[in-house]
């Protein structure tokens, strides 16, 4: 019979310890920007994919198309985006930032860039490669 490993060194046990605390400390840094971590994320990813679909957005901030649709009801309720439905498709929608919108995602991405700053100041950019491997790994790994 095995021994099993102390929880500290269990890989998945360290990456979600490590996901919440991460968490708490960006809401603690975007606490004056009135802007939540899920929020700051998909305020990022439009930044660079602006009127994709509801889908695509989900998919690109890592949640299921219901928390994206809630999501998106609360920043559509804070004037930070819009939907608009899609030409080729009645029932699709895209999401759109506003101008608020815009001006949100550049006080979130100053807070965030000085959170990237603290996470990364002790690691080389070699190990900085090798971080963003191994995550985004972790992302796309299939259990079946």
């Amino acid at each position: 019979m095995a021994i099993a490993r102390p929880t500290h060194r269990r890989l998945f046990a360290v990456v979600d310890y490590a996901y919440g605390r991460l968490s708490r400390r960006a809401g603690a840094v975007l606490a004056d920007t009135g802007v939540k971590p899920a929020q700051a994320t998909a305020l990022v990813y439009l930044g660079y994919h602006n009127g994709c679909q509801l889908s695509e957005l989900a998919d690109g901030i890592g949640c299921g198309n219901a928390a994206a649709t809630g999501l998106v009801d609360r920043m559509e309720k804070s004037g930070f985006v819009t939907r608009q439905k899609l030409e080729s498709d009645g029932r699709g929608k895209t999401v759109h930032l506003t101008n608020s919108g815009l001006l949100k995602r550049e006080k979130v991405m100053s807070r965030l860039r000085s959170l990237d700053e603290k996470l990364s100041k002790n690691f080389t950019d070699q190990e900085m490669e090798t971080i963003y491997k191994f995550l985004h790994s972790a992302a796309d790994l299939d259990v079946q």
